[in-house]
């Protein structure tokens, strides 16, 4: 029989060592909780009743998180990468990093496919969502080519896709919804994630590059991103985005024609999913001012009582499936008991967010002190770099 002292000294060993690694240089603490707060306002607008959010009114405050939530994500996939790519070409054999960066985008798109896999997989399920997941790997695809680009040109991009790519994205879905072949063509961009539209999206993408570059230079960066995100937060939803509001609200938009003034107006929107240009910059500016506040968090005692967000941010692939797969047994469960169930409007009356929430929560910090990297995040990483299956 082993040892039960000894075993009891292996165990608080290798929890000692999970928890140091979430903490620098191992990983970056704001960004495991901007990732924790992503995934957990996706939960949020996905199982919660939301109101619409009005900003002068704070008991709609909850609604802060739908729309902003997907694209706070987005953009850490951004930073991701341009951490990801740091690291690759920042050791000391600078004269391999080429075959390092190689092997990286070879990695890249491995993952991409798989996640892509995994996103049209769940998206065949009975949950009431649009899965990011297809979305987030075209956007993978995108990034690749743009990993040697300097923060400057990511955040002139990101700004440009964000201008113009709003008229592009409403005028495709203009064109679908008046064709003939509606159906075919939806299904089409729908196995391309169409719901996060990827020509708008590389700008939250590109964006989350620049700041994920900026970051690289120095944590200490992190006020940048929070100050600047924030005033391109106040253009977008202060400015911009109540133009095309009222005229949405009109009661003569319905009739409006593509290029027509009040549809080109009308795309200064700022409302959730909407890929309006105040939606574009807001939500934008947003996700940026929350990852550069996360950052900030990261680098106070704070940040230990936020641990498990954060552990829950360290594998937001394991988080995100795992509420879809428990939402998915859930939905069937309540199915049996009254089949008149409408699972897109009568499962959040059965207040479904806070217990799977806490379950999720309690399961990832779980993991990650016990056993560490989360089960998706390991059996993604073995599949793309051909490593074995280890414990971190």
């Amino acid at each position: 029989m082993s040892n039960p002292r000894l075993r009891h000294r292996r165990l608080f060993e290798r929890f000692k060592t999970n928890l140091v690694r979430l903490e620098p240089p191992h990983r970056l603490p704001g960004i495991d909780l901007a990732r924790g707060f992503a995934v957990f306002g996706m939960f949020a607008a996905h199982l919660a009743v939301i109101t619409p959010l009005e900003w002068g009114r704070g008991e709609t405050w909850s609604g802060i998180v739908s729309g902003r939530s997907s694209i706070l994500f987005a953009t850490l996939a951004g930073v991701s990468l341009a951490l990801v790519t740091a690291a690759a070409t920042s050791r000391k054999d600078n004269d391999d990093a080429p075959t390092r960066l190689w092997s990286r985008r070879t990695e890249l798109v491995l993952r991409a496919t798989l996640i892509w896999v995994l996103g049209i997989t769940l998206d065949g399920l009975e949950v009431p969502i649009f899965v990011i997941l297809p979305a987030y790997a075209i956007l993978f695809l995108i990034g690749i080519p743009l990993l040697r680009l300097p923060a400057s040109t990511l955040f002139v991009l990101a700004m440009l896709l964000a201008l113009i790519m709003p008229f592009v994205v409403m005028a495709i879905d203009y064109n679908v919804a008046t064709s003939s072949d509606r159906q075919e063509i939806e299904d089409a961009l729908g196995m391309l994630g169409w719901n996060y539209p990827f020509l708008l999206w590389t700008a939250f993408l590109a964006a989350g590059m620049g700041a994920g570059r900026v970051l690289s230079a120095g944590p200490h960066h992190a006020w940048s991103l929070l100050v600047v995100g924030a005033a391109f937060a106040f253009v977008g939803y202060g400015i911009i985005g109540p133009i095309g509001n009222r005229v949405i609200a009109s009661d003569s938009f319905v009739n409006e024609d593509a290029w027509s003034d009040a549809w080109i107006l009308s795309v200064m929107q700022d409302q959730p999913h909407s890929s309006g240009i105040g939606e574009a910059l807001g939500s934008g500016g947003f996700a940026l001012a929350v990852i550069g506040a996360c950052m900030l968090i990261g680098a106070t005692p704070l940040r230990w009582l936020l641990w498990p967000i954060r552990a829950a941010g360290s594998m937001p692939l394991t988080a995100y499936v795992s509420h879809i797969l428990i939402w998915a047994v859930w939905i069937s469960v309540e199915s049996g008991r009254d089949p008149n169930i409408d699972p897109w409007t009568d499962f959040r009356e059965l207040a479904p967010f806070w217990p799977m929430t806490i379950g999720v929560l309690i399961g990832c910090s779980s993991w990650a002190a016990l056993v560490g990297k989360g089960p998706m995040e390991a059996l993604l990483g073995a599949l793309t770099s051909g490593r074995r299956l280890r414990r971190t």
